[in-house]
C-alpha cells in the first residue's frame, strides 16, 4: 500500500494519494506508517492543520520516533506555528544529532522569526553534512535574499536546482526571488514551471496570480484567482486578491470581496486592508476606522494592518491615538526592537521629534532598518545640520532599499543640497527621485484649435439635474492640492473621491473619441444616471461629493457642464514657476514623473490652459496655496460657501503643513535663489 501511495505522489495525483492513505488508516487505525504517510501527503497538498491532526497521535504513541518529529515539525512550521516547530525539531536533534532535518528545521524556525544569523549558521551546518541537501540550498537561499544578497541567493537556488532539476520547491524559491527584485515575467515562468511539477502547491498558484496583477494582465490574473477560490487554505487570499483587482474600478463590489474573504479566514490581514480601504473609497471613513480598530485589538501582532490603521489617525490629526497604538503594542511585545522603531516614527510624524530621536536610539537596529536611517537624516536636517544628514543619508547602501526609500533618500539629499546652497547637485538629486518613476507625462490637447470647438459644444442646453453636482477639485503638479484634497478630506460635510488616480475615470476617459463631437440627449442621460448610481452606491449622501482629478483634460468639459448641471471647480492656484521647482523637489502623483525641466514646463503650461478653460466655463474658485500653507495659514472667505459645506482648519493644521517636520513646497527665498541660479545655467 506505502508503494501506490508514494507513486500516486510522484504522478502527482494528491487527492487520490491522500484518499488512498485515508483508506489506509481506517483499515489498520493503530498502524503509525499509514498515519504518518496520510501527514506527509496533507502536507504536500498544503493541508497543514488537517497533517498535525493526522500526526499528533503517532507522535504521542512515538515520540521517540525522529522521522515523525521531523514531519510533525514541518507541518506546525507552515502551519505558522513556530513553538510547537521549534520543539519538534529540537527532540529530531536529541534523537539523532546526526539527522539533516533537524538542522534545517530548526534554520527554517529561525528564519520565520526573522533571526537571519542563527538561519544562515544552521543551513551551512546542514550544507556541510550534505552538499546535496536541496531543502538547505532553498533555505539558505532565501535566507541570503533576506539579507538583500539577491546574486549570492540566486546561485544557491540554482545550485538546487542542479542538484535536482524537477524540484517544485526550487523552481517556487526562485520565483519568490525573482519577483522579489521586479523581474515579473521571469518570476512568472518559474512559477509555472513550479506548477507544472507540483500542481497540488497552492502558494505558488496565489503568488503566480498576484504576479499577474502586478504586471498588468487583469484578465489572467482574476481568471487564476477564481481558479483558487475554493482552495482550501489559499481560498480566502484568492477572494481578497480579486477584491484588489477591482477596488480602483467598484469599489462596493471590492468591499463584497473582501467580506467574504474574511468570512472564509476571519485572521487574513490582508482582507482587512483591503476592506478598509474600499470603505474609505466608498466614503464610508469612519466605517472603515472602526473595522481596522476591532480587528487590531483581535490581532495584536498583525504588523502591516497595525501600521495601516497608523497611519489613517495620524492623517485624521489623532497623533496621539497613533503613539498610543504603538506604545501598546511595544508594552506586549517589549523585546520587538522593530516595535520602537515604529513607534520612533510615528512620534515623528506626530511632532513630538526629540522623543521620536530617543527611540530611535534605544531601537539599536543601527543602519540594518532603513526606515529608521532615513528617519535619522531627517532629524539631522530637522536641526539644520545638513552635512550630517547627506552624510547619513549618503552611508545608506541603495540597492538595500526598496523603490520607496530610493525615492526618498535622494528627495532627502536633493533637501540638504539645497539647505548648503547647491543649486545643481540639488536638482540632479530631484532628477534622479523621478527616475524611478516609468511613467509618461499624459497626452493634453492644444486648446488654439480645438478651445472654440470645446466652448460651442459646453454652451449646447444641458440636462435636467439627475445626479447631484460634484465639485471637480483640480491644480497643477507642485501646487500643493493633495494638501487641499486633505483638508477637505476632514470636513464632516465632503466626501473627497481620487478614482483618477488609480485609473478610474469621471463619465469617461479624456481620450475617448465620443468627446471630440456634441454628444446627444440620450446619451447623456445615460452617463449622468450611470454616475448617480455611483454615487448612491458610495453611501456618500448628505455630504458634498468632490472629485479630486490628477489632471484636468479640457475634452471633459462640454460633457461634464451638459451631463453635471451645476458642477463647480475648487483651482489649487499657486504660481506657475513655482510650481516647476516644488513639483521637481517633492514629486507628485505615480505617473506625473519629472524627467526633464524644459519639457516639464512646457507641459505645465498646457495644463494651466486646460484649468483656465475650466474656470471660464464652469464657476470656479482659486484658493491661493502659499497662503493656506503660511503660518498662520489663511482660507478664502467664500470657500464655505462655495462648496456649501461647513469648513473649519483643524488645529493640527500648521503642523500638517509640514511633511514629518520639513517643509512641503520651498520657502520663498530658497525658491527665488534656485530660480536665479537656474536662470544663470541658462
Amino acid at each position: 500500500m506505502r508503494e501506490q501511495i508514494l507513486e500516486m505522489e510522484r504522478q502527482g495525483r494528491m487527492a487520490e494519494a491522500e484518499s488512498a492513505a485515508q483508506g489506509w488508516l481506517e483499515a489498520e487505525p493503530a498502524s503509525l506508517e499509514a498515519r504518518h504517510l496520510l501527514g506527509l501527503v496533507r502536507i504536500r497538498r498544503g493541508h497543514y492543520a488537517a497533517a498535525l491532526e493526522a500526526l499528533g497521535p503517532a507522535l504521542q504513541a512515538a515520540p521517540a520516533d525522529a522521522a515523525l518529529q521531523a514531519s510533525y515539525g514541518r507541518a506546525a512550521l507552515l502551519a505558522g506555528d513556530r513553538g510547537r516547530a521549534r520543539m519538534a525539531f529540537e527532540a529530531v536533534r536529541q534523537l539523532d544529532p546526526n539527522r539533516i532535518d533537524a538542522h534545517i528545521g530548526l534554520a527554517s524556525v529561525a528564519l520565520a522569526a526573522g533571526d537571519l544569523q542563527a538561519a544562515e549558521s544552521g543551513f551551512r551546518t546542514a550544507l556541510r553534512a550534505d552538499e546535496d541537501a536541496v531543502e538547505a540550498w532553498l533555505g539558505l537561499g532565501q535566507t541570503l535574499a533576506a539579507r538583500g544578497q539577491t546574486e549570492a541567493a540566486m546561485r544557491c537556488f540554482n545550485m538546487a536546482l542542479e542538484i535536482h532539476p524537477e524540484d517544485a520547491a526550487a523552481q517556487f524559491s526562485l520565483a519568490q526571488t525573482l519577483r522579489a527584485q521586479g523581474y515579473l515575467d521571469f518570476a512568472l515562468r518559474a512559477y509555472e514551471c513550479a506548477i507544472e511539477l507540483d500542481p497540488e502547491l497552492g502558494l505558488a498558484r496565489l503568488q503566480r496570480a498576484e504576479t499577474l496583477a502586478q504586471r498588468g494582465r487583469e484578465a489572467e490574473a482574476a481568471q487564476a484567482f477564481v481558479a483558487l477560490r475554493a482552495h482550501p487554505r489559499y481560498g480566502a487570499a484568492a477572494l481578497a486578491g480579486l477584491g484588489e483587482l477591482r477596488l480602483a474600478r467598484d469599489p462596493v463590489q471590492a468591499r463584497g470581496l473582501f467580506e467574504q474573504a474574511l468570512a472564509v479566514d476571519a485572521d487574513l490581514e490582508r482582507a482587512v486592508i483591503g476592506l478598509a480601504d474600499a470603505l474609505t473609497r466608498g466614503g464610508q471613513p469612519a466605517q472603515a476606522r472602526q473595522r481596522l480598530e476591532t480587528w487590531v485589538e483581535a490581532h495584536p501582532q498583525a504588523s502591516a494592518a497595525r501600521a495601516v490603521l497608523g497611519e489613517r489617525l495620524l492623517r485624521a490629526g489623532e497623533a496621539q491615538a497613533a503613539v498610543a497604538l504603538w506604545r501598546a503594542a511595544l508594552a506586549q511585545q517589549p523585546g520587538e526592537a522593530i516595535l520602537r522603531a515604529d513607534l520612533a516614527l510615528a512620534l515623528e510624524r506626530a511632532g513630538d521629534f526629540a522623543q521620536a530621536d530617543t527611540e530611535a536610539e534605544h531601537a539599536a537596529l543601527g543602519g540594518r532598518w532603513p526606515p529608521l536611517q532615513l528617519l535619522r537624516a531627517r532629524a539631522a536636517l530637522r536641526d539644520g545640520a545638513c552635512g550630517t544628514a547627506r552624510d547619513r543619508l549618503l552611508a545608506l547602501d541603495e540597492s538595500r532599499l526598496n523603490p520607496l526609500q530610493r525615492r526618498h533618500r535622494r528627495h532627502l539629499l536633493g533637501l540638504a543640497a539645497l539647505d548648503r546652497g547647491e543649486w545643481l547637485q540639488a536638482e540632479q538629486h530631484f532628477l534622479e527621485m523621478h527616475g524611478g518613476d516609468d511613467g509618461v507625462l499624459p497626452e493634453l490637447p492644444d486648446l488654439a484649435e480645438l478651445g472654440p470647438r470645446l466652448r460651442a459644444w459646453a454652451n449646447e442646453p444641458p440636462l435636467a439635474t439627475v445626479a447631484p453636482a460634484p465639485v471637480l477639485l483640480a491644480g497643477l503638479p507642485g501646487s500643493g492640492v493633495h494638501r487641499l484634497a486633505q483638508l477637505l478630506a476632514q470636513q464632516s460635510g465632503c466626501s473627497v473621491h481620487a478614482d483618477g488616480f488609480n485609473g478610474g475615470a469621471l463619465l469617461l476617459p479624456a481620450d475617448d473619441p465620443r468627446l471630440l463631437r456634441a454628444w446627444p440627449a440620450g446619451e447623456l442621460d445615460a452617463l449622468a444616471h450611470r454616475y448617480a448610481r455611483q454615487c448612491r452606491r458610495a453611501g456618500s449622501a448628505g455630504t458634498r461629493r468632490i472629485e479630486w482629478l490628477p489632471h484636468l483634460d479640457a475634452r471633459l468639459l462640454p460633457l461634464l457642464r451638459r451631463a453635471l448641471p451645476g458642477v463647480r471647480l475648487l483651482l489649487a492656484w499657486r504660481d506657475p514657476e513655482a510650481c516647476l521647482l516644488d513639483w521637481l523637489a517633492f514629486g507628485y502623483a505615480q505617473g506625473y514623473p519629472l524627467r526633464d525641466p524644459d519639457a516639464a514646463w512646457t507641459w505645465l503650461q498646457r495644463a494651466g490652459a486646460q484649468l483656465a478653460l475650466a474656470a471660464e466655463l464652469l464657476p470656479a474658485l482659486a484658493v491661493d496655496m502659499d497662503a493656506l500653507l503660511a503660518a498662520p495659514p489663511r482660507l478664502p472667505p467664500d470657500m464655505e460657501a462655495f462648496l456649501g459645506a461647513p469648513l473649519r482648519l483643524p488645529a493640527a493644521w500648521p503642523q500638517e503643513a509640514r511633511d514629518l517636520g520639513l517643509p512641503i513646497t520651498l520657502p520663498p527665498a530658497q525658491r527665488e535663489a534656485w530660480r536665479a541660479a537656474r536662470a544663470t545655467r541658462r
